[in-house]
């Protein structure tokens, strides 16, 4: 498509100033969908503000796609149109005002272009065949042997064998019967959980497990609930300990310091925990 370009200038000369208002379409011929750019600049020195106002809507078949404002060496002086045509004819732009602005942008005067004419063609007009006809799509064949009904009954027997095959190798739950007819006694267990007990290890573990054997003992052989009981409880209820009360001062004494190692975090030496490993043991042999 050979491109022409419209130029229509018009010259305004008012206030001893002259500008001119240059109206241009880059092309005058078009098909649908087309874009066509029409520029609008003002050209020549003035001090004054220049406006591009808003272009108003041509018609139906024609659509403003964007614009663009034009600036030379900062200053503002044209704008650019991008048009979009809809339907096949001869169109005409619309007169199109630039404002010239007071300093208060009050408009001083106006500018005006004079309208320019453009054609939109059919695409259809530059071809040979004026008609086309729509395409068609392939028309399913069904097959003689159903083979994707095949391939789903192969696929549910598989999946079925795959699941009885599953539920076959499970591994049945073995179980033990518990032997009670041995039980060791309160002692036996305390003595074992003694021997076993480490003195080199943390303080805080030592004295937290040492305190519960004593606890566990008292509990197992003379069934009272020391394990829930508190030091201050045990020493308010001492009636209840069958124990001398040398042996029971002591003991109170001994559960008091493991209470301040384990939550006041208070250090004892080695010779001390060894002592006091020694009390509990001594306590079992004789209660």
């Amino acid at each position: 498509m050979k491109l022409v370009f419209g130029h229509l200038i018009y010259f305004s000369l008012l206030f001893s100033q002259s500008l001119s208002v240059i109206s241009e379409l880059d092309t005058t011929e078009g098909f649908i969908g087309d874009i066509f750019k029409w520029s609008v600049k003002v050209e020549g020195k003035t001090d004054h503000k220049i406006q591009f106002p808003e272009l108003k809507t041509i018609n139906d078949s024609i659509s403003l796609r964007n614009k663009y404002l034009i600036y030379e060496n900062g200053s503002l002086v044209g704008i650019q149109f991008e048009l979009m045509a809809w339907d096949t004819g001869h169109f005409i732009l619309p007169e199109y005002s630039v404002n010239i602005l007071n300093p208060d942008s009050s408009i001083q005067y106006t500018l005006e272009t004079n309208q320019i004419g453009f054609s939109i063609q059919s695409i259809l007009a530059k071809t040979d065949v004026s008609d086309f006809r729509p395409f068609k799509g392939p028309v399913p064949v069904r097959g003689v042997f159903p083979m994707r009904q095949v391939l789903l009954l192969i696929l549910c027997v598989l999946l079925f064998f795959g699941m009885v095959w599953t539920w076959r190798q499970r591994l049945e739950p073995q179980y033990e019967k518990a032997n009670y007819v041995f039980k060791e006694s309160p002692e036996q267990r305390a003595i074992q959980r003694l021997g076993e007990l480490d003195s080199n290890g943390l303080t805080k573990d030592f004295y937290a497990e040492l305190s519960h054997i004593s606890r566990e003992y008292i509990e197992t052989k003379y069934f009272i609930r020391t394990l829930e009981m508190t030091t201050e409880e045990i020493r308010k209820n001492k009636d209840l300990f069958p124990m001398s009360d040398n042996v029971f001062s002591k003991w109170i004494q001994f559960l008091s310091e493991a209470d301040m190692v384990k939550y006041a975090k208070d250090v004892p030496i080695s010779e001390k925990m060894n002592l006091d490993k020694d009390m509990i043991f001594s306590l079992i042999q004789k209660y």
